[in-house]
């Protein structure tokens, strides 16, 4: 019996000096893998990783491709030059055609209409010089003329002649409205300014042409008459507001004095002055 408790008691304290042993490895494992997964969570978690995103340098923008620099107010394009030079030969050609106009008329006994026409003749010539001026000051609108055809002159009618008027004047303030709408594109805005009045112009002319060809169409010969006198006096009351066409002065020797002498041909025809 004795023998029995020696025996389970040194088992006993076999069991425990060797439970220490065992506590400390399961110990060490469990410690070893909290360790491991504390190490993980602290070096995957930052408390101040908002705080940091908020005050980082933001990033760089992603680079623009260059645009291509604006022609505004580079100066007259190609386009404008050309089509400036040509509404000279415009002008010019399209007061051809009023005075031949007056002349068909004139050859008929209708002074009247024949007056209007060399007045409206006389103002688009003034038209092309007042471009050609504005190219002159400008001093880089070149301007080259341009062979002018033979204006029309096989009408059979009246009307005929008021509708190819009309017609030209349409045309004319096409041709303006492209020049402005380019000049516009350009930035050459002086030149835009300038021909504002010109667009003016020519929403009165239409406007005029047409009502006349809108009678003209109409007209017995009575009334026919009756325009034409009161076109010869609107021409008349044009040609008092502008004044009178300027005398031509020339010189012509005096064999006399043995001294040129000015003289003047003007309405009434030569004086000395």
């Amino acid at each position: 019996m004795m023998m029995m408790k020696t025996t389970a008691t040194a088992a006993l304290l076999t069991v425990v000096a060797t439970l220490p042993s065992t506590v400390v490895g399961l110990q060490t494992g469990y410690l070893s893998q909290i360790t491991a997964e504390t190490s993980f969570v602290a070096s995957s978690y930052d408390p101040y990783k908002t705080m940091k995103e908020s005050f980082a340098a933001p990033e760089e923008p992603a680079p623009v491709a260059a645009s291509t620099p604006s022609t505004v107010g580079s100066g007259p394009s190609a386009e404008l030059l050309q089509l400036w030079s040509n509404q000279v030969s415009v002008e010019l050609a399209a007061s051809q055609l009023y005075l031949s106009a007056s002349i068909w008329f004139r050859s008929r006994q209708m002074k009247g209409m024949a007056a209007w026409m060399l007045e409206e003749s006389d103002e688009e010539r003034g038209h092309g010089l007042a471009i050609l001026e504005f190219a002159n000051q400008a001093q880089y609108y070149p301007v080259v003329l341009q062979p002018l055809d033979a204006p029309k002159n096989d009408w059979t009618t009246p009307v005929q002649v008021w509708e190819s008027i009309l017609q030209a004047e349409q045309t004319n303030t096409q041709n303006l409205l492209k020049l402005a709408h380019v000049a516009n594109a350009c930035g050459e805005y002086g030149a835009l300014a300038f021909l504002n009045p010109f667009h003016t112009e020519q929403i009165e002319a239409e406007d005029k042409v047409g009502a006349i060809l809108a009678q003209v169409s109409v007209a017995s010969p009575e009334f026919m008459m009756e325009l034409d006198h009161q076109l010869g006096l609107e021409a008349k009351e044009e040609e008092g507001e502008h004044g009178p066409a300027p005398e031509t002065q020339v010189e012509e020797p005096v064999a006399a004095a043995g001294f040129p002498a000015r003289r003047v041909f003007g309405e009434v025809g030569w004086a000395d002055c």
